[in-house]
């Protein structure tokens, strides 16, 4: 194979195209890692959403080594246009140089001290003024720390224990309890709901009405495969208010890639709180919860605490990626080159009879092969992996855009589209049909 090449300074040349034919891909070196990882790691790695069985395993690189902008490189040399953008926490691109320069300036004053230091503070500041309705913040390290901080402080605030989670909220047991190793009773306390589709809508308002005694919190991840009408939202704050249930946007994901206020900006609607995490620190390891003092000063009472909670690091890279946020136009930018590439492929597949739709939000475009889930899985596996042998990295679900992206990687990204949907097609994985849309 003539392995592909990207010179990183085409993320600021505007290029970025890779150059390669569709060839395998050689992965010697992801295969020998793999193979000691299988011995060493379980799971192989530290997230279930990174291991090789997520995406085209055998065809897809396993470990990358390294990136610059909206490229990555993995250990065999291979490079390629990223959309998995670190699960979506690498708002800015990788590498990007406002990340860099905030961690090399604050190296050489530490990384973890005895006492609170001012990034705390100004941290926090910046926060606030970005977060709509927020008055005060409170920083963790993961998704799933901020969003188990949310059911305990909602719990703590209308003295109710019962929950309602909506989506992915973390693997913590409140949202996974009929997983194993977790107590059964816990499945007492928590209704999980879904909200994919239209019909999910009205049960999930019949829940609140109906169990809104008991309930704490709403807890609302956004569907991804669809975008849900602010009318809808304002519906379930509403009733959730007639109740005394707080609502809260889960807005790990959506968080300063909606908008630069997030879903809230979005869609004109205020939340109790949300819960931010990926792009608050634009790839650093950081969460918080946000929202108004009346709700969030409660906090104090309680024993939610983390020793790495003000590490240095990802608090200053925090101040620099919502600098970036605030006074550059990243939000429209990224929304733009995705609905680029949306339209794009969506245009291409639909001259061609190809089943493959992007879908949902620009920022954040979702790639649907057929809405039943096995049917899709049987072909967006081998799709992720005939792209990844054109240069370009996808999940087979959600992927992202970042603000590193440039409309030459998503032209290519667009003609590689196509050019693996002629593969798909010629290897009988999918069929051609005029018109044809996504289906099972």
């Amino acid at each position: 194979m003539t392995t592909q090449t990207i010179d990183p300074r085409d993320r600021k040349q505007g290029g970025g195209a890779p150059q390669g034919a569709a060839e395998g891909l050689r992965l010697d070196r992801s295969n020998a890692l793999l193979a000691e990882a299988r011995r060493l790691i379980p799971g192989v790695t530290q997230s279930l959403m990174k291991r090789p069985e997520m995406f085209a395993l055998g065809s897809f690189p396993v470990y990358l080594e390294g990136g610059e902008g909206a490229l990555v490189r993995d250990v065999d040399g291979n490079q390629y246009i990223d959309y998995i953008c670190g699960l979506g926490a690498n708002t800015l691109g990788h590498n990007h140089p406002a990340v860099v320069d905030a961690i090399r300036r604050r190296l050489d004053r530490g990384i973890l001290h005895s006492l609170p230091t001012e990034v705390e503070v100004t941290a926090t500041q910046d926060l606030v003024a970005l977060t709509p309705g927020a008055e005060m913040a409170r920083f963790f390290k993961t998704g799933a720390d901020a969003t188990s901080a949310a059911i305990r402080l909602a719990r703590h605030v209308t003295g109710k224990e019962r929950v309602v989670t909506i989506g992915y909220n973390g693997w913590h047991d409140h949202f996974m309890f009929d997983t194993p190793g977790v107590p059964a009773v816990l499945r007492e306390y928590t209704y999980r709901m879904p909200l994919m589709a239209e019909a999910d809508e009205q049960p999930l308002l019949d829940l609140i009405a109906s169990k809104g005694p008991e309930l704490a919190l709403v807890l609302l991840s956004l569907p991804y495969k669809r975008c849900v009408s602010a009318e809808y939202l304002r519906e379930v704050r509403e009733a959730c208010r007639a109740q005394g249930v707080l609502f809260v946007l889960d807005e790990v994901v959506t968080g300063f890639r909606l908008a630069r206020g997030g879903a809230q900006e979005y869609y004109q609607i205020e939340a109790d709180f949300v819960c931010l995490s990926k792009g608050i620190a634009a790839g650093m390891p950081l969460s918080a919860i946000a929202g108004p003092r009346q709700v969030m000063s409660r906090l104090s009472e309680l024993q939610v605490s983390t020793t790495f909670g003000g590490e240095m690091l990802s608090l200053e890279v925090c101040r620099a990626a919502l600098r970036e946020y605030r006074e550059t136009d990243y939000v429209a930018r990224v929304a733009a080159l995705g609905k680029r590439l949306r339209e794009g492929i969506n245009r291409r597949a639909e001259q061609g009879g190809f089943p493959l739709r992007v879908v949902g939000y620009d920022a954040i475009p979702f790639f649907l092969m057929a809405e039943d889930l096995a049917v899709h899985t049987k072909r967006m596996e081998p799709f992720v992996g005939a792209m990844a042998r054109r240069g370009v990295l996808l999940r087979r679900d959600v992927n992202f855009l970042c603000g590193a992206h440039t409309e030459a990687q998503i032209d290519h990204t667009i003609d590689a589209a196509h050019d693996a949907l002629l593969e798909l097609a010629s290897r009988g994985v999918i069929e051609r049909g005029a018109g044809a849309r996504a289906r099972s």
